[in-house]
């Protein structure tokens, strides 16, 4: 069996009728409905939808590349669903290509605070890198199509983990140790998802329940594929904290962690009270004789606040 999973029923069958997409996953085709190829990966795809748009409205930095970054994930969502509900090649560019746009956002926010990167050129080159592998990904089927995507989305994925770890440093630095478990939490998500999926992928035969034959060793289909969407969406977005924290820590925006759905979810707000712009604004007089930013950079708690000077600028 090779890399990419094989279809679960004969091409033609349901609505969408052939099957025109580089993959077809290991969920049963239209089995729960005539008009949704892949019924779990389809609806399970929502989350992404909702986490993405919850990071927009989180958005505390003033920054737009992080709600841009938020809205592709969101739209990964919503390309994810008609994707795996027709398994339609042009639907799965519309899966594929705001990963990869999702991915880059990230590692173009990391990159240009981490190095100071003030050039217009650093910006350019990163859109055209983005429309370089988004041609290069929508320019090819089949085979080469599934690892230019993977190769692509993959390299920056592990580059926006490493970043992800000093962001940790940084925050830990500075004693935002509260967000020691949110980086944990990520990684472990991050892992599991990626097992579901590799297992999904290559042991499909194995894990497909009454879908493939006599080699399955599971009674039913645990929909693995379905449960990396679910999974993937939290690491998402558990990225998007810390790098938001990250920001916020390194341009002086106060913020507070927070947790709902029962300590389930984080979530990061910017604090504007009165008690803290004053002392906010008091610190920074009684160091405006500093003549550098970086002999600026003290620590002050507040309210569980830090912030180190009023300053900020993108």
């Amino acid at each position: 069996m090779g890399l990419i999973p094989q279809s679960a029923t004969p091409e033609g069958y349901g609505y969408w009728g052939k099957i025109t997409s580089s993959v077809d996953w290991c969920e049963e085709n239209y089995e729960h409905s005539h008009y949704v190829a892949e019924f779990f990966n389809s609806y399970s795809s929502f989350a992404m939808i909702v986490l993405g748009e919850i990071a927009v409205r989180m958005n505390c930095t003033n920054y737009i590349a992080f709600t841009i970054m938020a809205r592709t994930i969101t739209l990964v969502g919503i390309g994810s669903f008609m994707f795996h509900a027709t398994l339609k090649y042009h639907m799965q560019m519309l899966d594929e290509v705001p990963m990869l746009w999702a991915i880059l956002c990230a590692f173009y926010i990391q990159t240009k605070y981490r190095y100071k990167i003030t050039s217009q050129w650093f910006k350019l080159g990163c859109i055209g890198w983005g429309i370089f592998i988004t041609l290069l990904t929508a320019g090819f089927e089949g085979n080469t199509q599934f690892y230019c995507f993977h190769v692509s989305f993959g390299s920056l994925v592990y580059s926006c983990m490493y970043y992800m770890y000093k962001s940790l440093q940084d925050l830990k630095a500075r004693g935002r140790f509260e967000f020691v478990p949110i980086f944990y939490k990520g990684i472990a998500l991050y892992t599991i998802s990626v097992t579901c999926w590799l297992i999904d992928t290559n042991l499909c035969h194995l894990v497909n329940g009454k879908v493939g034959g006599s080699q399955t060793v599971l009674p039913i289909n645990p929909q693995l594929h379905a449960w990396w969407h679910v999974i993937i969406s939290f690491g998402l977005y558990y990225l998007v904290i810390m790098f938001m924290a990250d920001y916020c820590v390194a341009h002086n925006i106060p913020f507070r962690l927070s947790h709902v759905l029962f300590g389930l979810l984080p979530t990061i707000s910017a604090i504007n009270s009165p008690h803290l712009k004053a002392s906010l604004d008091k610190y920074s007089g009684e160091h405006q004789y500093l003549t550098s930013k970086s002999d600026r950079r003290h620590h002050i708690k507040d309210e569980g606040v830090f912030f180190k000077d009023s300053s900020h600028t993108d």
